[in-house]
């Protein structure tokens, strides 16, 4: 993420954010259960204050986490997360990861921006590495009452660009939740795999 007004209004508002707390117990087990065996890294691709890094960690998971907020970076760093302050584009595309958790994050991209960043992630996975994904629901672009700004997608967006970059979509979940700015809004939590070789 790059965009400034985004990352200002995370930064003033760190400690609020940190202090709502998700529950994503579900979502990080199904995960979990779904990475391919061995002891390489995942990565907390927008980890916020570091709530599901630390989850990963105390599941004996081997954890990278990157933010582009550097109030956030330091609130994770606090829960002993390895985390490091860095905008997506920086992630590098040697396959290291057993899994990249994109929860939340992605969806503060550009809309042109955000296949790309998919295609990134997929370049990153080890062979059968799994992506997870969480963005609201809807289509184009625009802010919320804060500021923020929002690429909103469909199951079929994300079903076409994981397959466009190599994955293979196998789980989606939908529900509605509360948001930073106060509303509630339609979601999708979606996992794809990348083929081995």
């Amino acid at each position: 993420m790059t965009d400034a007004e985004t990352i200002a209004v995370y930064a003033a508002k760190a400690c609020d954010y940190e202090a709502m707390g998700q529950d994503t117990d579900p979502d990080r087990a199904t995960f979990l259960a779904a990475l391919p065996d061995g002891d390489g890294p995942i990565l907390d691709w927008g980890c916020g204050p570091g709530h599901d890094a630390q989850a990963f960690a105390a599941a004996g998971a081997t954890v990278e986490a990157t933010d582009a907020t550097a109030e956030m970076v330091a609130l994770a760093r606090q829960k002993g997360v390895d985390a490091r302050q860095e905008v997506f584009a920086d992630l590098p595309t040697d396959p290291r990861y057993r899994g990249i958790w994109a929860n939340f994050s992605l969806l503060h991209a550009d809309e042109v921006e955000v296949p790309g960043l998919v295609e990134r992630a997929a370049q990153a996975l080890c062979p059968g590495g799994v992506l997870h994904v969480a963005m609201k629901r809807g289509a184009g672009m625009q802010r919320d009452a804060l500021g923020r700004r929002y690429t909103y997608v469909e199951a079929s967006d994300l079903d076409r660009m994981t397959g466009a970059a190599g994955l293979t979509p196998f789980s989606r979940r939908e529900g509605k939740a509360m948001g930073l700015d106060g509303h509630a809004a339609g979601y999708i939590v979606h996992l794809s795999r990348k083929d081995h070789d």
